[in-house]
C-alpha cells in the first residue's frame, strides 16, 4: 500500500517539527501541567486521525479509478498473459480477481475514513475542553499543531504527486508494455493529500503574517 506507507516516517518527521518549534519559541511563561499533556495528546491524536481519514481517501480513489481501467490501478493478470509465448500453458487467474482487490480497497478507505474521523473529532473536542484550563492551550502547541499539519501533509502530497505523474505520463506515453505502471495508487493519494497540504500552508501563512501578542486560535 504506497498510501499507508506515508504515515510512519510522515507522522515522525511532523513530531520532529513540533519539538523544534516547541523548543525554539519561549515557553517561560507557559506553565506545563496536566491539561498541557492532555493537550498536546489530543492534538497528536487529531492529525494522527486526519492522516488515516485522508490515506483513506486515496485508497477510495484508487479504487474508483480502477474502475474506469482496472489497468490503471491494478496488475492485471488477465491482461499479462495475453501475451505468453504459445505452448506455455495458461491455466489464468480467478476470474473476479481484480474485482476482489477493488473491493478490498474500497472497504479499507472506507473504514480508515470512518475511523479516522471519529478519532479526529473526538479528540478535536477534548482539546477544545482542555483549552479552557491552566496551560490548556500554550502558544507552542497551537501553533505547532499547524506546523506538523503542513510537514505531514507536504511530505505525503508532493512525493505522491511526482510518482504519480511520472508513472500516468509513463502509461500513456511509454506504454504498459513496458512493464507494470499502476498509477492509480499514488494519484489516489496526491488527490487527497494535495489539497489538504495547499490548505494548511495557507493557515500557516496566515498564522505567520499575524502581528506579535495577537491570539492564536486553536489549530485543532
Amino acid at each position: 500500500m504506497t498510501v499507508l506507507s506515508f504515515l510512519i516516517p510522515v507522522g515522525v518527521l511532523g513530531l520532529i517539527a513540533w519539538i523544534v518549534v516547541g523548543f525554539t519559541r519561549s515557553r517561560a511563561a507557559d506553565a506545563f501541567t496536566l491539561a498541557t499533556a492532555t493537550a498536546f495528546y489530543a492534538r497528536v491524536l487529531f492529525i494522527v486521525g486526519l492522516l488515516m481519514s485522508l490515506s483513506g481517501a486515496g485508497v477510495v480513489i484508487k479504487a474508483l479509478i480502477g474502475f474506469i481501467n482496472p489497468d490503471y490501478s491494478y496488475y492485471n493478470y488477465s491482461s499479462a498473459v495475453k501475451g505468453a509465448p504459445p505452448g506455455i500453458p495458461n491455466p489464468g487467474p480467478p476470474i473476479n480477481l481484480v474485482d476482489q482487490q477493488r473491493s478490498q480497497d474500497l472497504v479499507l478507505g472506507i473504514t480508515l475514513i470512518v475511523v479516522g474521523l471519529l478519532v479526529a473529532l473526538a479528540h478535536f473536542y477534548l482539546a477544545r475542553a482542555v483549552a479552557r484550563m491552566a496551560g490548556g492551550s500554550p502558544t507552542w502547541i497551537t501553533r505547532g499543531t499547524i506546523m506538523a499539519l503542513t510537514v505531514t501533509t507536504a511530505v505525503a502530497a508532493i512525493p505522491a504527486a511526482a510518482i504519480g505523474i511520472y508513472q500516468m505520463l509513463s502509461y500513456f506515453i511509454v506504454g504498459s508494455s513496458q512493464g507494470p505502471q499502476q498509477w492509480g495508487d499514488p494519484v489516489g493519494a496526491a488527490i487527497a493529500f494535495v489539497p489538504a497540504w495547499l490548505y494548511v500552508m495557507t493557515l500557516l501563512i496566515r498564522d505567520l503574517r499575524r502581528p506579535p501578542g495577537a491570539p492564536v486560535a486553536p489549530a485543532a
